[in-house]
């Protein structure tokens, strides 16, 4: 507890310092007002309900309980709001330096990672992290209450409190027990449900897919496996949590029925009166509300504990490499491809390869799936580090350029469109200001404004996830639009069409010729009958440069670009 605190919770929970101060505080004060109201029994039964009683000792007593229920309003009020305060800021904190970690990840991690359980990193174990927090306080108040009422109760006939520090130790026993079953299993429960987000999130992205091959039953399936794994995941810290609540209360009702059975005597003997034995109950009685809160609070530790470590997992992956300290703002002279070998793990994807590619010059990369096209797109924009060869900008080696510099020098279209959820010009812009000539511009470029004024609140019209209120046509319209707003030096077009129909290949295929200019332009390209203008084209083959000139010369040689050639010419 005190390295989850120390370590791990404290640096969420110490901006909030002056609050955690009153909240420990008025933890102190609503054990004492507990004990206090515990107090008034013992001369409520004595004194205020005797025949005897005079109005003024009624009047006084009355008054004593109305005063500690006022006292206690504002007390429980503040305690909880403010617990509840810092537990909900300690969350949104935590829940963005895990989504700000993820960001600065590099992409090999999300190859091999599910995108359900980092979504329910992000949500789920943040809210149980920093529930640890509330667990925690209620630690330390529950405690205190406790202490408060054994001390009403000592108070009250000491003789009886020894029953409670009889029952102590099988209290300890089963609240060890199910704090560390409930740990050890905590783990298969949010492993189980990061498998449910998934399957959830799966199963949603795929829709399409799903209708088109009748798999709804195939994809429930998978759902409903998933939920049952989750659900019995849940049961086993359900038993748990549900066997020590009624173990603790089968405890307290032993300690009652001996505490009956020697009370009697004692009242028989003369040795207490009612209101000291019915001052003793309640103060044993509510000596058990604690016992129990102390019990769950135990467990959601335990939970917190489970969910902290598997966030300062996230926490300690190594992040995306930024070594680069030169400040290059524009594109000059050339990028330099020298002996650049490449390979994800298994096998080289991309061998001895060397290139170059000069300003304003229109280059394209071409060959069969597999050869290396893409990948080399990613190691142009710094997505992956490279171990063996250079790539150099202007004869600065990409590694020694700043990733938000290098970056900034391309504009990527690529055959995976992404749109976000919001508008029109939202999408265009992004973190730049927006601006109506630019986005009037960069529509007309795109061949997108028709249909942009067509929608039904023009650029103001909500595009839908990954835009898919609009055809692909329109959406990779829009990520032209959006890659000329970037103003970049140099273009990568990444396969930009080969999603597309004919019509919508031919319109979007203008828009990338106006898109381009006089721009430099490194086109990988899978209709070869788009690039026959281009300057200089690399012939590839799994992952080695075959060929390379301009179509003409290709063409005259009868090799591999001639075999492509006539391939895609009969498709």
């Amino acid at each position: 507890m005190i390295d989850l605190l120390r370590k791990k919770l404290f640096p969420y929970i110490a901006p909030h310092k002056h609050k955690v101060f009153w909240t420990i505080l008025l933890s102190v004060v609503l054990a004492s007002i507990g004990g206090l109201q515990v107090s008034l029994v013992k001369p409520l039964f004595d004194r205020g309900l005797s025949p005897d009683a005079t109005t003024e000792e009624v009047v006084i007593l009355a008054a004593k309980l109305l005063g500690l229920g006022l006292l206690n309003f504002p007390a429980r009020f503040f305690h909880f709001y403010w617990l509840r305060f810092i537990m909900e800021k300690a969350t949104c904190s935590v829940r963005s330096d895990v989504f700000n970690k993820l960001l600065k990840l590099p992409t090999s991690f999300f190859h091999g990672s599910k995108q359900g359980q980092l979504i329910s990193n992000s949500l789920n174990d943040t809210q149980i992290f920093a529930g640890g927090f509330k667990a925690i306080i209620d630690l330390v108040r529950e405690p205190l209450k406790a202490i408060v009422y054994i001390g009403m109760a000592f108070w009250a006939d000491w003789q009886l409190t020894l029953v409670i520090f009889i029952i102590a130790p099988f209290l300890i026993l089963i609240f060890g027990i199910s704090g560390k079953k409930v740990k050890n299993n905590q783990g298969s429960v949010q492993q189980e449900h990061g498998e449910l987000t998934h399957n959830i999130s799966e199963g949603l992205s795929s829709h399409k897919i799903t209708k088109a091959f009748n798999l709804q039953g195939f994809v429930f399936s998978r759902f409903k496996n998933a939920q049952e794994r989750f659900f019995d995941a849940q049961m086993r810290t359900s038993f748990v949590e549900e066997m020590a609540h009624p173990f603790v209360e089968l405890v307290g009702a032993l300690a009652f029925s001996g505490v009956i059975v020697f009370a009697h005597y004692r009242i028989q003997a003369g040795e207490m009166s009612i209101g000291e034995f019915i001052s003793f109950i309640a103060a044993l009685a509510l000596f058990m509300d604690p016992i129990r809160k102390f019990s769950q609070a135990n467990v959601r530790l335990s939970q917190a504990k489970a969910a902290s470590d598997r966030l300062y997992h996230i926490f300690e992956l190594e992040e995306e490499k930024d070594e680069g300290l030169e400040d290059i703002e524009t594109f000059q002279n050339s990028i330099k491809i020298t002996d650049l070998t490449f390979s994800y793990g298994e096998g080289d994807v991309i061998k001895n390869l060397n290139i170059e590619i000069k300003k304003g010059q229109k280059v394209a990369l071409v060959g069969l799936s597999g050869s290396g096209k893409s990948t080399l797109v990613n190691l142009l924009l710094g997505l992956y580090p490279i171990e063996k060869g250079s790539i150099e900008i202007d004869g600065h080696k990409i590694q020694d350029i700043k990733l938000k510099n290098l970056r900034k020098l391309f504009g990527l279209v690529s055959q995976d469109i992404f749109l976000f959820n919001d508008t029109v010009d939202t999408n265009l812009f992004l973190d730049t200001p927006k601006n109506d000539k630019e986005l009037e511009e960069a529509l007309d470029v795109a061949y997108a404004k028709e249909f942009v004024d067509k929608l039904p609140n023009g650029v103001a019209t909500i595009v839908g996830d990954r835009g898919a209120r609009l055809s692909g046509g329109q959406q990779q319209r829009l990520t032209i639009a959006r890659a000329y707003l970037q103003r970049s030096d140099v273009l990568l077009f990444d396969e930009a069409t080969s999603a597309l129909d004919n019509e919508s290949e031919k319109v979007v295929q203008k828009a990338l010729e106006n898109l381009a200019g006089d721009k430099t332009v490194i086109a990988v390209a899978h209709r070869l009958s788009t690039i026959q203008d281009f300057d200089q084209i690399f012939v590839m083959h799994e992952g080695k440069l075959v060929e390379q000139g301009n179509h003409s010369e290709l063409m005259s040689h009868r090799n591999e670009y001639a075999k492509l050639y006539e391939l895609s010419q009969k498709s």
